[in-house]
């Protein structure tokens, strides 16, 4: 045995004791770190994330990412010698046991830090080339990773072996519980059966803590209890695995992954969607990974059901659980003020203060700083390059964590993003040093008349140019791709504070500041009624509409422009919209089509009106005169008073059936439709 492998193995039997996973940065020359991976036999299970797997590991890729996340190893090796993709290596440390071996292998870290990533492809824009540019996140992990509780094994040098605590006695669960806290949890299930009804639970957890095996326990006793219909539903079948795992082996039951199956005769896996559409009677509806499941599906499920349990990872690797407290926790409060929360700390896999846990939580600035601002005074408009953070780094964990927490789509990826990406900006809003508000942006486009004409003729795409690629694509204005852009990416301001207008004071001086550098100005975004309001009041213009529904906020997404110059493109969005409203847009916010729709404006005949005001006096079916009513409403509808005129965009641009709309409308639609035709 080496005297390398002999440390490892010393180390790895005192972190074992502890429950802990030991982390090892393995550094040198290829043959050094060949030499030492060598050694390390694979042992039960034994993972691998980089370019080729040897021997007796499981290559982890990122097709295949949803199907290990829930998985165990018992050995993990991260392979950054040539490249490295840092979403993945943030992920795959949650599927390291206790006692497990976590090992980081670079080149020699002054050789390392200046290698360019091929890896980062997935974030650098053209005309960047990954195989020769050089960002800066490896030199910000490298500085984040100073004094960290890590085995260090340096060619050349001696190893550095991290002080250790004593070991203390865990407080032991009753079984099957693995934690208290998981016993705890699943009793606040067992309370929200045999409670006051509307008093939903939800669940938060980091990864790792037993959420979803609580489910499973959950729905196993109450099934063996005698209840009936006992529902588990998630974003995927692959989301409620565990929990329908557990609960099998629990019942002394085979589990088939990937069947519907019926476990005890009432413990099933229903999508989301099958349970918005027919109501279930008398069913416990247990939510996993709730929030990856779009915020208007999670308050249609609160409208429909009286006993449920939402559960999710609430921040980190997935990365929309703050979205999830955000966006759909506030309407709890609202319809459900009497619903509990419960967060579980105690990992499962491993123990508390788990050295790697600490490590990637630092690496990539997943410890959340959710201070409270109260006063509002004078604060100032800051503007930084990315090279400038990395000597700020308290500044850089204040702008991700304002990100992360009041943005529902903050990942790791877009930190990556951050530090290795040069054509992005940042502008923050301060008080006293600390950020209250932020905005990103992405600089775009200038791109050659050639390539924009390739472009706008689908014989091209490029990466990282959304509003260059839009215009001369969907647009057909591959001239504007040519100009020098500016994307708002993210535009956020701390949740203590919103609803004070500073969001509205933060978008128009980074607007003014980026006209005066003479940019066009854009966004792209979910196309929420109140978000739209907010753009366009900025003076914003819509000019593009997605035709399918973001998987994360279930809305089309908006692309607008900023100025007058624009009104021509958004008038001939309007009138293309109104057609749209039929097939590709039916599914569309009525407000949205209200609001956006031009309709063509044709002139009603004087036996149109006839038909209609004998319609008027209930002589005439409204099958008879639909038509006539459409030219009508496409002449009046800015008259017609709202909530009758988001029926008829439905009714008559949308196309829906009666049967679809919300019953309230489709009761009083015709006393409605009868006192607005003045004719």
């Amino acid at each position: 045995m080496t005297d390398l492998l002999q440390i490892i193995r010393q180390q790895q039997h005192a972190y074992q004791k502890r429950g802990w996973r030991l982390p090892i940065w393995l550094a040198g020359s290829e043959a050094y770190t060949q030499q030492q991976l060598s050694a390390l036999a694979p042992e039960a299970v034994s993972y691998w994330l980089g370019q080729q797997a040897p021997v007796g590991f499981k290559l982890l890729s990122a097709k295949q990412k949803q199907q290990w996340l829930g998985t165990e190893c018992d050995v993990l090796v991260v392979d950054a010698r040539h490249a490295v993709d840092w979403d993945l290596v943030a992920a795959s440390s949650g599927c390291l046991k206790a006692g497990g071996l976590w090992l980081f292998v670079t080149n020699e870290p002054d050789l390392w830090r200046r290698q360019p990533n091929p890896a980062a492809k997935r974030v650098l824009p053209y005309p960047l080339d990954a195989t020769t540019y050089t960002g800066l996140f490896k030199q910000f992990w490298l500085e984040q990773m100073q004094g960290a509780d890590w085995l260090q094994l340096i060619e050349g040098q001696p190893a550095v072996v991290p002080a250790l605590p004593e070991v203390i006695d865990r407080p032991q669960a009753d079984l099957p519980y693995r934690t208290a806290e998981q016993q705890q949890a699943v009793a606040a299930i067992h309370k929200v059966v045999t409670g006051h009804r509307r008093r939903p639970l939800v669940l938060t957890a980091h990864r790792g803590r037993g959420k979803s095996s609580a489910l499973g326990l959950a729905a196993a006793q109450l099934a063996q209890q005698g209840k009936t219909d006992i529902l588990l539903t998630g974003p995927s079948p692959v989301a409620v695995q565990t929990a329908l795992f557990i609960a099998a082996d629990l019942l002394n039951q085979p589990y088939y992954s990937g069947q519907n199956q019926l476990l005890n005769g009432t413990i099933r896996f229903v999508p989301v969607d099958a349970l918005l559409s027919t109501k279930q009677q008398n069913t416990v509806i247990l939510v996993d990974e709730a929030a990856a499941i779009p915020t208007p599906q999670l308050q249609q499920l609160t409208d429909l059901y009286s006993r449920l349990v939402f559960a999710t990872t609430e921040h980190g690797y997935e990365g929309t659980g703050r979205g999830f407290q955000l966006r759909f926790q506030s309407y709890l409060q609202q319809q459900c003020p009497g619903f509990q929360k419960l967060h579980l700390h105690q990992p499962i896999r491993y123990q508390a203060n788990d050295p790697l846990e600490h490590l990637i939580f630092k690496g990539f600035l997943l410890e959340q700083t959710d201070s409270v601002i109260t006063e509002i005074q004078q604060p100032q408009l800051i503007s930084y390059l990315v090279k400038d953070l990395l000597l700020l780094p308290q500044k850089l964990q204040q702008i991700f964590s304002l990100l992360s927490l009041a943005h529902y789509q903050t990942d790791v990826i877009d930190l990556w993003a951050l530090l290795d990406n040069p054509a992005l900006k940042l502008y923050t809003l301060e008080q006293d040093q600390q950020v209250i508000g932020c905005a990103l942006i992405s600089v775009e486009g200038e791109l050659d008349t050639t390539l924009s004409s390739a472009v706008a003729h689908g014989k091209r795409r490029v990466q990282g140019h959304l509003l260059a690629q839009s215009l001369a694509f969907h647009c057909l204005q591959p001239e504007l791709a040519t100009e020098k852009m500016a994307r708002i990416q993210r535009i956020v301001v701390h949740p203590s504070v919103q609803m004070r207008r500073l969001g509205s004071q933060l978008l128009s001086v980074v607007v003014e500041d980026l006209l005066d550098q003479q940019y066009l100005i854009g966004s792209s975004f979910g196309a929420s009624l109140a978000l739209v309001k907010f753009w366009q009041k900025a003076g914003f213009y819509p000019v593009k509409l997605s035709q399918h529904h973001d998987q994360a906020s279930n809305e089309v997404s908006v692309l607008m422009l900023h100025g007058e110059q624009f009104k021509p493109l958004q008038q001939l969005f309007s009138r293309q919209l109104y057609w749209q409203l039929a097939d590709k847009q039916r599914t569309l916010d009525p407000a949205l089509a209200l609001l956006w729709a031009e309709p063509p404006s044709i002139e009603l005949t004087p036996q149109q009106v006839t038909q209609l005001q004998l319609f008027q006096a209930e002589l005439r079916p409204f099958e008879l005169i639909e038509t006539h009513l459409l030219c009508w409403f496409n002449l009046f509808y800015a008259k017609v008073e709202h909530e009758t005129a988001l029926m008829l965009v439905q009714r008559l641009w949308q196309k829906h059936e009666w049967q679809q709309m919300p019953v309230s409308a489709a009761k009083q639609k015709l006393p409605e439709l009868c006192k607005l035709l003045h004719l």
